[in-house]
C-alpha cells in the first residue's frame, strides 16, 4: 500500500513538472541583487518569502502560483515573486519576516498586506484582488 501510495505521488509530481513546463512559471524568482528594481518597477508586487526546506513553503507555494497564474500581469503592473530568504535573509530582515511563508503585498513600494503563514487559495486571491481594485481606481 505505502509503496502504491508513493508511485502516485511520484506520478502526480511529475505530471505537475510537465503542466508547468507547458505553461511557463508565473512566478518571478528574485534575489537580493534585483529585489528593489522590482518594487520600483511594478505597481504591485506580491511576495512569498519561503524557502526550500520548509514543509509549510512547499505545501503554500503551488497555491500562490496558482493565484499567479490568474493575476499577475506585468504589463498592468502586477507581478508575483519567490524570495529565497535563506539566499537573501537581509531583505526578509528588513522587512521583518520572522516565520515563513509570509507573503507580503508592496503597493508602489510599499507593504500594504501581510499574510503571515500558508493561507487558502481564495483568502489569497481575495486580498490580492481587493488591493489590485484600489490601486486601479486610483490611477
Amino acid at each position: 500500500m505505502q509503496q502504491e501510495i508513493s508511485s502516485i505521488k511520484e506520478l502526480v509530481n511529475e505530471k505537475i513538472k510537465i503542466i508547468e513546463k507547458e505553461l511557463g512559471d508565473p512566478l518571478v524568482y528574485a534575489g537580493k541583487d534585483d529585489f528593489d528594481k522590482l518594487l520600483s518597477k511594478y505597481k504591485v508586487v506580491v511576495v512569498e518569502f519561503s524557502a526550500p526546506w520548509c514543509n509549510p513553503c512547499k505545501a503554500y507555494t503551488p497555491v500562490f502560483k496558482r493565484v499567479a497564474r490568474k493575476l499577475a500581469n506585468p504589463e498592468k503592473g502586477i507581478i508575483f515573486v519567490y524570495l529565497d530568504t535563506d539566499q537573501a535573509p537581509e531583505i526578509a530582515d528588513r522587512y521583518s519576516v520572522d516565520n515563513i511563508p509570509t507573503t507580503i503585498i508592496f503597493v508602489n513600494g510599499h507593504v500594504a498586506d501581510v499574510i503571515m503563514g500558508a493561507t487558502q487559495e481564495s483568502r489569497l486571491e481575495e486580498r490580492v484582488l481587493n488591493i489590485v481594485k484600489e490601486v486601479i481606481e486610483r490611477s
